[in-house]
This record gives structure tokens, sequence and C-alpha cells, in this order.
């Protein structure tokens, strides 16, 4: 009984092996054609830019599977501009690619959905806004809404701001992707983000990344605005908007980071730091070494680096904590000062 037992454990491992050796074979296959037809369509697009045969290519984005030509010409109209983008999506028109993607954005997987999305905005068809606009409203994933809202705010066609956040689910939201959707407002409409941003019932970290996109592409017309949200009773709200000002800088910038670095909430304190030290306010130096002996390492740091950042009197300051007795302060100084002088 245990030989017999023996040799069938040996068999079935053999068979075993020997599927997986098929398989992998199988795959190898799969991969190395699938190369092939990419490596066909990409000499197809390159040719076209040259020649602009359009019959050519179509025949053979035709004659690959749909896969192939949607990620490979996804990949390669995003490379070009002009007359040659414009001459590569008539192309993908008339094969149906845009139809294609349409399905993927309904059928996909999650990762698949997202980049249905995407593609749908690259593609630009006529019924991209109205496909991507069903994703925002029926999709069960909150990811691949957010890409939806991204796309359509590519094409200018996103709802207003509340509309898509109500669509989209905000409720415990803390995806990076929402900073990347509000970064890409038109500026026509950086009210809208303004609005949301000051609402004191809306959700912290969507506040706070309105503020960031704010911030990073509506420039100095806000420098009052983050002056305000930077006294907000909600520490995500108000650190956002400092570093806000870091970026911007206003006329009453020091005293508002002197306020803010008696903060209760570290984030606030290090965000008041880091802004000082971009700004270069000399005049706080005195609160900056205070935060040296922060109980929070990161606040010591962003101090540490904001004095660094001052020049030689905060450097000169940094020195002095280096060399005095073992503390807090003088281990972050003499790390800071040994990454050497500030970028």
């Amino acid at each position: 009984m245990i030989w017999e037992l023996s040799i069938l454990l040996s068999a079935l491992s053999l068979l075993i092996m020997l599927f997986l050796i098929v398989r992998r074979v199988l795959q190898e296959h799969r991969d190395k054609a699938a190369a092939d037809q990419r490596r066909q369509l990409l000499t197809a697009l390159i040719a076209f830019t040259e020649n602009r045969d359009s019959e050519a290519l179509k025949a053979v984005v035709l004659g690959v599977p749909a896969s192939v030509a949607i990620n490979a010409g996804f990949e390669f109209i995003s490379l070009l501009r002009g007359e040659e983008r414009n001459g590569v999506l008539v192309a993908f028109h008339e094969c149906g690619l845009p139809a294609l993607v349409g399905r993927l954005l309904e059928r996909g997987n999650v990762a698949e959905r997202i980049h249905a999305a995407e593609m749908l905005a690259a593609l630009g068809s006529e019924d991209a806004t109205a496909s991507l606009l069903s994703a925002l409203d029926h999709d069960r994933s909150r990811d691949v809404r957010i890409a939806a809202a991204i796309a359509l705010c590519d094409l200018g066609s996103l709802p207003l701001l509340g509309i898509a956040l109500d669509k989209i689910g905000v409720a415990g939201q803390r995806s990076r992707r929402l900073i990347d959707l509000f970064r890409r407002f038109p500026r026509s409409r950086f009210n809208e983000l303004a609005v949301h941003a000051s609402r004191a019932d809306a959700v912290p970290f969507v506040r706070a990344a309105a503020i960031d996109a704010l911030a990073r592409t509506g420039g100095f017309g806000f420098a009052d605005f983050f002056a305000g949200l930077a006294r907000s009773d909600s520490p995500e709200v108000a650190a956002a908007a400092l570093r806000a000002l870091g970026l911007t800088g206003h006329g009453a910038a020091p005293a508002i980071l002197a306020v803010a670095m008696t903060n209760a909430d570290w984030d606030v304190r290090t965000a008041a730091a880091d802004a000082a030290g971009r700004l270069g306010l000399s005049e706080l130096a005195a609160p900056l070494s205070m935060l040296m002996d922060d109980e929070f390492w990161t606040v010591r740091y962003a101090a540490a680096n904001a004095l660094r950042s001052l020049g030689n009197p905060g450097e000169r300051l940094l020195r002095e904590m280096a060399g005095s007795e073992v503390s807090r302060s003088q281990r972050t100084a003499s790390l800071v000062l040994a990454e050497g002088p500030a970028a």
C-alpha cells in the first residue's frame, strides 16, 4: 500500500511538473507573439508619421489583437503633438478603437477600467464623455470613479465640483489621485476649489487637497485666502494652508507662522517650520530654535532644515546647538549639519 501510494504521488508530481512546463512554454510563446505584434504596430505608427499612409496603418491596427492595438497605440500617441497626433487619432477612430476602450471601461477589472478612462480622454472620441460620465455615476470602484473624473476634467466635461465629489464619494477619502484631479482644474474653475476649501463642513483631506492644488497652480492670487485658512480649527487644513503660504508668501506670514509654531498639532508645527525655511524668514530664527527641542522628530527636522535655509545666522545657531550637551536639539542639529549645505 505504501509503495503504491508513493508511486501514485511520484506520478502526480511528474504530471504537475509537466503541466507547469507546458504552461510556461505557452506563456512565453504568447508573450513573444505579443511583443512581435507590438513591434509591428509601433513600426507602422512611426512609418505613418513620415508617409501619412492611413490605409497601411489601419491594416496593421486591425491585424493585431485589440489589446495590443489599444495599449501600444495609447503609449505612442502620448508622445505625439499637433498634426501627427491628430492623424493617428483619426486612424484609430476609423478602426473602432474608442469603442473597444469603452467596452473595456465597462467590463474590465479595476486596473483595466482605470487605464481605459485615461485612454478615452486621450482618444477624445464623441462618445468618450458619455462613457466616462456613466463610469462616474455607476462604477463600483471609487478609484475608477476618480480616474473617470480626471479624464472628464481633461476633456473639459467634469460636472460641478460638488456634484463630482458626491459621485466619487469622499467619506474616508485619502486618495492622492484626488490631488491629481484638483491640479488639472482649469483656471476658470479655481473658484470651485476655493469654495470647497473654505467649507468648514467638508472633509478635511479634500479641503487640504484643494488648497494644495490652488497653491501649485493658482499662485500668489490666493495668498490672502491661504492666510485666512492657516488659522483653521482643522489641523489638516491649517497645515495645508501653511504649506501653501510657504509657496506663495504673504505680508503677514511671519506673524502667522510664529503663532502656528506653538500649535498643539505636530503637523501644523512642521508645516510652519517648513514654510519659514522656504520663505527665508530670518526673523523667525528664535521660534525655530525653540522647535529644535520639540518632542516630535519631524518637527525638529523641519526646524533644523529651516534654520539651515536662513544662511549664516541659522547655520551659526545650528552649530551652537551641535556643540552643546547631548539632547534632542543637539542630535538633530548635528545630523542636519552633517547632510551638508542647504539645497
